[in-house]
């Protein structure tokens, strides 16, 4: 008998095959990606998760014990020719590199121009491959390789359907989200409100443009905490009166939402998941120059799944926003947020399915 007739025989399972899992990007496409590494290598697959050396997805990848393999691919913005140039030449040295790796292996893509190597790779050695889309409007990498892809996973439900095989899985959250929904908030002087201004990773100037503007206006009970970014932290620091507290940024963003009464902010996808999973009240002010609007589709569909309202950043001022927190605060708070709160388990779920 042959080995693998063996192997059947006694019922010995098959070794799980290789993921390859396409982290690099901000931090909407790696922290979805490690947490679906994670449960991944619960499941006894074996993982490797590309990252660009030196950069934040290699660091969190390590931190939550995710082995990595270093890629550079650049992104593909500007219209230079020596922009197309370093595109299309670390493009084609990110696929040189993974073309042993993807062999035999499966390719999991989260979107963005870190997506492409993978996928290509892929597709030159037949290997299977998915892709993760957060958004309600896909992005470019979505679009032009969903159709070639065993599955494209669904953050959000899409505004139009696409040209593939969808399922909806909901946005992949790190646990210590939901853990902390156990943990009691620190005691706030009484009546004192919280407001948090959440720019996602980078920070959002205009939010915090906003903070400003609004600590001049607001009631005395209302004290602000503003994420500002690096770039900006400065800035916010000089310009801030005493009821601001201000922090460039937090690897646990959970503390600070958890401790919010109310929060303002951007509404990509997988802050939007975060956020409501935490049951908050919630201002979203969508990014106006995301690509194809995305932000402002995934706010409409946010702000109908919980406590929130939605401000076009054109028509927002300091005080039509003094104006809606009040109207949210005055408002009875909604049982519980209806979203997905096992997005990673869906996904190996299926890839486990697939390989049936």
């Amino acid at each position: 008998m042959s080995h693998h007739g063996l192997e059947s025989a006694v019922g010995i399972e098959k070794p799980r095959p290789k993921v390859i899992v396409g982290g690099v990007g901000t931090g909407g496409h790696y922290f979805p990606a490690v947490v679906v590494a994670n449960e991944l290598q619960e499941r006894k697959f074996d993982v490797v998760f590309l990252a660009r050396k030196g950069f934040v997805e290699e660091t969190v990848a390590r931190q939550y014990g995710v082995k990595t393999f270093s890629i550079n691919p650049r992104p593909f913005y500007g219209k230079s020719l020596i922009v197309k140039f370093l595109f299309v030449f670390s493009l084609i040295f990110s696929i040189g590199r993974l073309h042993a790796l993807t062999k035999h292996a499966i390719g999991l893509a989260f979107g963005g121009f870190g997506a492409v190597p993978l996928v290509i790779s892929c597709m030159i050695n037949r290997s299977i491959f998915y892709i993760f889309e957060p958004n309600r409007v896909p992005g470019k990498a979505t679009q032009r390789f969903a159709a070639r892809a065993k599955r494209v996973f669904l953050g959000l439900p899409l505004l139009k359907n696409i040209n593939a095989v969808t399922a909806i899985t909901g946005v992949p959250i790190r646990h210590e989200f939901l853990e902390s929904l156990n943990q009691t908030r620190s005691k706030a002087p009484h009546g004192a409100v919280s407001i948090l201004f959440y720019g996602g990773s980078q920070g959002a100037q205009r939010l915090n443009d906003l903070a400003l503007e609004l600590q001049k206006i607001m009631p005395k009970k209302w004290f602000l905490t503003i994420i500002a970014g690096d770039r900006d932290y400065a800035r916010i620091i000089r310009a801030k009166g005493e009821r601001i507290r201000v922090i460039p940024f937090t690897e646990k963003p959970w503390q600070e939402i958890r401790q919010a009464d109310l929060i303002i902010s951007r509404a990509g996808a997988l802050a939007g998941y975060e956020i409501l999973a935490l049951n908050k009240k919630v201002i979203w002010i969508p990014f106006p120059y995301a690509i194809d609007d995305h932000q402002f589709h995934n706010a409409l569909y946010f702000a109908k799944l919980g406590d929130a309202l939605v401000q076009k950043e054109i028509d927002v001022t300091a005080d039509s926003l003094a104006r809606c927190i009040g109207e949210l605060l005055r408002k009875k708070r909604k049982q519980g947020t209806r979203i997905i709160r096992d997005a990673e388990k869906r996904i190996v779920d299926y890839l486990l399915q697939d390989r049936a």
